[in-house]
């Protein structure tokens, strides 16, 4: 009788967001307990839900030590940019009534989104910390009036829920760097 494992791209990716001192202790004791507990018990799917959920506790912990926030938030920016050229040149085609404000909204989004990604770049100079951090709640704000104006709008609109939450994501893992690299500058 052969052992059920869980997928090899679980495996692998829980060995990603390991520190490679407790890959394999970790990994083992995943392995026997998926494969003594939770298999004969819950059965091969429910199991790899199990190991899933697993895999998320480490990475979500590994996320808020480092690097990984900062990926994702490079990535949140460049939608941001990509989100606010958008928006702005739609105002400026269909120009409804109140574009110009809604086209500022959209340039201030876009700005955002750059001056993050520069802060990143300079490896933390405090020149744009402040301004940085301002944009950051800014965003946040938008992003929640826009996921609230589109739950009770008539008309649902999928794209504004988008970048809504892009938005609130955006900014809370822009002050969760900010945070993170200003309590590392006190401590140095």
């Amino acid at each position: 009788m052969i052992p059920e494992n869980p997928p090899s791209w679980l495996q692998r990716a829980l060995l990603r967001f390991l520190k490679a001192r407790d890959r394999e202790t970790i990994s083992g004791d995943l392995l026997e307990e998926y494969r003594e507990e939770k298999v004969p018990r819950l059965g091969v799917l429910r199991a790899n839900l199990w190991y899933l959920r697993q895999l998320f506790s480490f990475a979500s912990m590994r996320m808020v030590d480092g690097r990984p926030v900062q990926q994702v938030l490079v990535l949140m920016c460049f939608f941001a940019i990509a989100a606010g050229v958008w928006l702005g040149t739609m105002e400026h085609i269909l120009k409804h009534d109140g574009y110009r404000e809604r086209s500022v909204i959209a340039v201030c989004i876009a700005i955002q989104g750059l001056a993050t990604l520069l802060y990143l770049l300079l490896h933390g100079r405090f020149l744009f910390r402040g301004l940085v951090m301002t944009g950051a709640v800014a965003i946040m704000l938008l992003g929640g009036s826009a996921i609230l104006r589109i739950s009770r709008a008539q008309h649902f609109e999928g794209f504004v829920l988008l970048i809504g939450l892009a938005l609130l994501l955006q900014g809370a893992l822009t002050l969760a760097t900010l945070l993170r690299t200003g309590d590392e500058a006190g401590t140095r």
